[in-house]
């Protein structure tokens, strides 16, 4: 989904953090969603820590030959609400069940939004490295940038 929205929408983004941050507020999101049922969960403490490393970055993206904007950091939040969103009407309509909906439907609680919004920003760094990778970069993910990047594959 993140690799066919990045082409359709001809997603640039500016003010890419280095590489080595934003692989490390990855990891250790992706840690706390292990060991937050052993040691505590962090993910307020990770949430600050990605506007930290993220806040300068903006998401050019384009739609029937428009170009748009928007903080990177409300593209993760918005995401993460339509997720909870999708999923509060597939529970409603029975795709799956959580324990406390066993004897009748009620809103999959709200604190879901910030596991999925956690979620989406691990896979988007995940595929920005990866684009940088591919494209043999060493300081940038290609359609990421300290300057305009280009994403046009």
């Amino acid at each position: 989904y993140i690799c066919q929205a990045w082409r359709r929408l001809q997603l640039q983004i500016t003010g890419w953090p280095k590489s080595v941050y934003a692989v490390a507020v990855s990891t250790a999101i992706y840690l706390n969603f292990f060991t937050h049922h052993f040691i505590g969960d962090y993910r307020w403490i990770l949430m600050l820590l990605l506007v930290a490393v993220f806040f300068r970055c903006t998401v050019y993206f384009t739609l029937e030959e428009r170009t748009f904007r928007m903080p990177l950091l409300l593209s993760f939040l918005l995401i993460g609400f339509f997720i909870w969103i999708a999923e509060n009407v597939t529970t409603f309509l029975g795709a799956w069940k959580y324990p406390n909906q066993e004897e009748a439907w009620q809103l999959v609680h709200i604190g879901k939004i910030s596991s999925w919004l956690l979620l989406v920003v691990i896979s988007i760094i995940i595929v920005a490295q990866l684009k940088h990778v591919k494209k043999g970069r060493i300081d940038a993910p290609q359609g990421v940038s300290s300057e305009k990047w280009e994403s046009r594959t």
